[in-house]
């Protein structure tokens, strides 16, 4: 596939958010939050009170982006409110470099605005995927643009974990460093993209006003509605990838509760990076041979056995045991994270209805793209009434049964076609 300078300008920004996604979300603000901010909490607490910020995050970005993405696909303005997002996380991340020991809720502050701004900013990338890709080529690009996220990810996170390691006496430099080469990364890799898309403007669409914007975003609602198959797998999708989500999320809190050393993580987490890429390829690989749907069985599968897994921690005494089975976790992470989520996408293209994408999708970024609700407030529970934040992700296995339960009623048309039972 030959790429043109606008689709890789387009796919420089999915290299420029992964590292806010590897650096700032995953490792390094929970470590500081954990290791900094939070000195003096209760271990659980945090890890609790860090689960209900997070879900905070994804349901604030899920009403945020939707509800604006709606004005800005009518004003043609995606890329201005990309760059008013873009700009607040960057903000929003350096300052997180201000705060320090005991600091909680300033940190807090900054990581939720961070966070919302991100996932915001990537509802607002994805839109602009019809303006650049010609017909039939969205999901190839857009699978290339998600795999190089990896390699965009990977490198400016080898820079930290280097510097981790010089300033090992010295973690809160380390930290701080970090934040800084995120938001440098985020908004560098970004610039090709701003000089290089540029938006279609739909034929006879008209400027419209926040308040018809929450009504357009209604009528886009009750359309999917009438598509049964496509709303379903939206509810199943949302179920299993709430906990995918929540994973990542809750990993590096939970890491730092059952005594996983912070570089042993940081290099844990490097190895996952290098792991995912060639397993999403096969993922797809096995797709074309096995079909998406049973693919994304497959996957879910892995995720209820690393739930489980992790509900087992609590009950091992030994340390060696508990850091032996976050390493199982760990690496099963890495061979499903990428393909649950390339193959949700490409699933969902054959659900829509022709000259609908740019709408449909727009829920479908409502319902996933890591907008993480229901399993923070899960491990946030489970914290406050059971005293182990491992419990909450245990119990993320009846999420991820129940979406997968919700696939195998969904009806592909070749199946409606044919009459055909899915399963």
């Amino acid at each position: 596939m030959h790429l043109t300078r606008a689709q890789l300008s387009w796919i420089c920004y999915d290299m420029a958010n992964a590292a806010f996604a590897l650096i700032v979300r995953t490792v390094y603000a929970p470590l500081f939050f954990k290791g900094f901010s939070a000195e003096g909490m209760n271990e659980t607490l945090a890890t609790s009170i860090w689960g209900y910020v997070s879900a905070g995050a994804g349901l604030a970005a899920g009403v945020i982006a939707p509800w604006l993405g709606s004005v800005a696909d009518a004003n043609s303005g995606r890329k201005r409110y990309l760059f008013f997002f873009l700009f607040l996380g960057i903000v929003a991340t350096l300052a997180l470099c201000l705060t320090g020991r005991g600091d909680a809720t300033p940190m807090l502050i900054f990581y939720f605005t961070a966070l919302v701004a991100y996932m915001a900013s990537n509802s607002f990338y994805d839109a602009l995927l019809p303006d650049i890709a010609p017909r039939g080529a969205s999901d190839k690009l857009s699978s290339l643009a998600y795999a190089w996220g990896y390699i965009g990810g990977v490198i400016p996170f080898l820079v930290c974990l280097g510097v981790s390691l010089l300033l090992k006496d010295s973690p809160g430099i380390a930290f701080r460093f970090a934040f800084i080469m995120a938001a440098v990364w985020w908004i560098a890799l970004a610039v090709p993209m701003f000089r290089l898309v540029h938006e279609r403007r739909r034929p006879g669409s008209r400027k419209i006003g926040a308040l018809d914007g929450l009504r357009k975003l209604w009528r886009t609602g009750r359309e999917i509605g009438k598509h049964r198959d496509a709303a379903l797998f939206l509810v199943a999708y949302f179920l299993y990838i709430d906990g995918v989500g929540t994973i990542l999320l809750m990993a590096t809190p939970i890491s730092v509760d059952i005594g996983i050393p912070a570089n042993w993580l940081l290099l844990t987490i490097l190895a996952l990076q290098f792991l995912a890429f060639p397993f999403t390829i096969l993922y797809g690989v096995l797709a074309r041979k096995f079909g998406a749907r049973r693919m994304l069985y497959t996957a879910i599968g892995v995720y209820v056995a690393i739930a489980l897994l992790v509900g087992l921690i609590p009950l091992c005494d030994s340390p060696g045991v508990k850091r032996g089975i976050f390493l199982v976790a760990a690496f099963l992470i890495g061979t499903s994270q990428g393909g649950i989520q390339s193959l949700s996408r490409s699933f969902f293209t054959r659900l829509i209805p022709n000259g609908q994408s740019a709408e449909f999708f727009g829920f479908y970024n409502i319902f996933g793209k890591f907008t993480t609700i229901l399993g923070p407030l899960l491990v946030g529970l489970a914290g406050w009434l059971f005293s182990s934040s491992e419990v909450g992700i245990a119990l993320l296995a009846i999420p991820f049964l129940l979406g997968a339960c919700l696939l195998s009623k969904v009806k592909l048309p070749s199946e409606r076609r044919k009459g055909v039972c899915c399963g």
